[in-house]
């Protein structure tokens, strides 16, 4: 819900003006700010509810379309492993 003034904010039964916004900590001195809809009703200022709302997409978009694997750049190999091939290269 978009509150916009005063008295939106008192119809919202929204919380006063010195109370501190859930996302950033500062008081929600200015407007617009926004109403969530969950059981709580949380107030937000318009910035942090939009930058919520895009932290929420980004993670659902990584989650459900991950990014494509790479290609190793080297591969680690133990000492043990690495001595076969050094004899190998030492004898040709």
């Amino acid at each position: 819900m978009l509150i916009v003034n005063d008295a939106h904010r008192l119809l919202a039964g929204a919380v006063s003006l010195n109370d501190p916004c859930p996302y950033c900590s500062q008081p929600l001195r200015a407007y617009p700010l926004i109403m969530s809809d969950d059981a709580a009703q949380t107030v937000y200022h318009a910035t942090c509810a939009l930058e919520l709302a895009t932290d929420i997409l980004v993670d659902l978009s990584t989650f459900f379309s991950p990014p494509a694997a790479f290609q190793p750049f080297f591969v680690l190999q133990t000492p043990d492993a690495a001595a076969p091939q050094q004899a190998a290269v030492e004898e040709r």
